[in-house]
């Protein structure tokens, strides 16, 4: 598990870069991060979103997307897109029942948030969920079009991209070769890409959205369809904010759509059961 650790050691130096950068920025802009971070909520100005927006973008570059195709580029050289499987596409069927997939899950995902609501958190456990979510709701606070799209940037493309390629693209195929097991690599590394978000009432949800992603990369073999996925259940989400002016679900539900949730069951097996034939038809050995 070397590469693990050299992963680890490049995304501190990433995520050093992106806080560098992060404070220059905010020194030419006349503000600080801290302070921004600290006052932050849905009524702060124009300049500190776009600030904050800017900051995350640093941070999804430089801690996760880079580090990973870095440390491939080190382990496999030339090889390094078939490593992560980047090298395959996918056609419009598998990627829609993929996209399809994890919506049903994201659906699936809110009962395991109601779940997750009934358990008592500490003090400072509830205060970290209150300032993530003060931060969130800026973040989606929207007043042009130009604001939509630096927020899709941010908050569906960037981490599609960056945390696919972590937690699938190098962690999920690690475990796997580490264990031999790939349903055990799959929950691993959701359980890992959870807890990173370090939102402790989204612990279970993200832990299924998480699986669900990693039995996209293994059922499909490609990076593209987590990826994309990921990047649709994020950007609905954005533009739902946008055109409808709604919480984001995850933070708003308060209790269980119990037809959404029998309906979602049904498709996610449905689709499971096609996705586990297509992997069983076009399966093909990784990157030594």
């Amino acid at each position: 598990m070397a590469a693990m650790l050299v992963l680890v050691l490049l995304m501190l130096l990433g995520s050093g870069i992106g806080n560098g950068l992060a404070f220059l920025l905010g020194k030419s802009m006349g503000l600080s991060l801290t302070e921004v971070i600290q006052s932050f909520s849905r009524e702060s100005p124009l300049a500190e979103r776009n600030f904050l927006r800017a900051t995350t973008l640093f941070s999804h570059l430089f801690t996760f997307a880079l580090p990973a195709i870095l440390l491939a580029s080190l382990l496999y050289r030339r090889q390094w897109v078939q490593f992560l499987k980047l090298d395959r596409f996918l056609n419009f069927n598998i990627l829609s029942a993929g996209v399809f997939f994890l919506l049903g899950t994201f659906v699936l995902s809110q009962l395991a948030y109601w779940l997750n609501r009934q358990i008592p958190l500490p003090y400072w456990a509830s205060d970290m969920e209150s300032s993530a979510g003060r931060l969130v709701q800026g973040l989606l606070v929207m007043e042009s079009p130009w604001e939509l799209a630096f927020t899709v940037l941010v908050v569906a493309i960037l981490p599609a991209l960056g945390e696919e390629l972590v937690f699938r693209g190098v962690l999920q195929q690690a475990l796997e070769k580490a264990t031999g097991r790939p349903v055990a690599a799959i929950w691993i590394a959701a359980l890992i890409f959870s807890a990173f978000h370090l939102q402790f009432a989204g612990l279970l949800p993200r832990l299924l959205l998480g699986a669900g992603l990693g039995y996209l990369f293994y059922w499909t073999g490609s990076l593209w369809a987590p990826i994309i996925a990921h990047f649709v259940i994020n950007g609905v989400q954005v533009a739902g904010q946008y055109y409808q002016q709604q919480n984001l679900p995850e933070t708003s539900l308060q209790e269980v759509n119990w037809p959404a949730i029998g309906i979602a069951a049904v498709l996610v097996a449905g689709l499971s059961s096609y996705l586990y034939r297509y992997h069983k038809n076009h399966n093909r050995p990784p990157v030594p």
